[in-house]
């Protein structure tokens, strides 16, 4: 659990690494949000798709959604090539 003095933790990785962090405006949806969670959930999400992202080269993915702005964090190795 995160905690005022712990911070964020971040994975430690044997390789130097980036983080790319991206946003996205969603349309204003309630149902399609609704839908976009559970098909990212892990109950849900599809064994390729994150063999998918592994495989390019992609080390960590973090989604998250508030309201209607979704923020995404990608760690990748340097010299990832998005």
């Amino acid at each position: 659990m995160e905690t005022p003095q712990t911070g964020y933790q971040v994975q430690s990785y044997k390789i130097p690494v980036k983080r790319y962090c991206q946003t996205l405006d969603l349309r204003d949806s309630p149902e399609l949000i609704a839908e976009y969670r559970k098909r990212h959930s892990e109950t849900e999400a599809w064994p390729e798709i994150l063999a998918g992202i592994r495989e390019v080269g992609i080390l960590e993915m973090e989604i998250y959604i508030l309201g209607t702005r979704l923020f995404m964090i990608v760690e990748t190795p340097v010299d990832f090539d998005w």
